[in-house]
């Protein structure tokens, strides 16, 4: 993600959505408060988890916490 993205929280995750190069505000603050309680990234075959390495745009799914992502938060603390 840079700063030409566009980041809202204003679409639907429908196939008929005119999403497009936009991120979820709640998926991205989400993920990103992952790195504030000590989580990384994760790598292939991990797609379906917030703390996966590449965000996808138009997708809602990182905004709440995978069974991988809750894991690893109680393996921290």
């Amino acid at each position: 993600m840079d700063a030409s993205d566009n980041i809202t929280d204003s679409y639907h995750n429908k196939p008929t959505s005119r999403c497009s190069n936009e991120y979820g505000l709640r998926s991205v603050g989400t993920h990103e408060a992952g790195h504030v309680f000590g989580l990384g990234h994760v790598g292939s075959g991990h797609s379906n988890l917030t703390m996966y390495t590449n965000s996808f745009t138009c997708k809602t799914i990182a905004r709440t916490l995978g069974k991988g992502d809750v894991l690893a938060l109680r393996s921290i603390y």
